[in-house]
């Protein structure tokens, strides 16, 4: 059975880090009970709750290959991509690394657009691409993802 990536990223440190953070900044402003101490608080509070939001939403990347069927995910939702159905494969630029852009032509004939976040996953590209070679060869690979292609297989992690 085929299990899904791990992250490429520990998430819980960061986490740690703002957490004391923010409980040491609101711990000095209530004991100190300054003029403006009420707003401060609430802005340590919203800046912390936008971190953690935003290291969780980091941790939603998903990517599992079984069979002839790809599942992704980016945020919420759970995009299957069929490897008959797959027509092109496009390179994103992230702040983490490369992640592609999966697109496919729905039962309603219309294109669909998934991503595959490779740069949050361990070995992500490998796995990515190690699928679309022995189960989509007919997908059109744009310029940066076919260096990422080479790149692999210089390493040995393509055939």
């Amino acid at each position: 059975m085929a299990h899904p990536l791990e992250l490429s990223y520990n998430w819980r440190t960061p986490v740690l880090f703002a957490t004391v953070g923010a409980f040491v900044c609101a711990a000095a402003l209530i004991r100190a009970r300054m003029s403006g101490w009420v707003p401060a608080l609430i802005l340590v509070l919203v800046l912390w709750v936008i971190l953690v939001v935003l290291i969780y939403a980091r941790t939603r990347a998903y990517l599992l290959a079984d069979g002839s069927q790809l599942t992704v995910r980016r945020f919420r939702m759970f995009h299957t991509v069929e490897a008959d159905e797959l027509l092109a494969v496009n390179q994103v630029t992230t702040p983490n690394g490369a992640s592609y852009v999966l697109i496919t032509r729905g039962a309603d004939g219309k294109l669909q657009r998934s991503l595959a976040p490779t740069a949050l996953l361990k070995d992500g590209g490998a796995t990515l691409f190690k699928w679309i070679l022995a189960r989509a060869p007919q997908a059109e690979l744009d310029p940066g993802s076919q260096k990422t292609v080479e790149r692999l297989q210089t390493q040995g992690l393509l055939p």
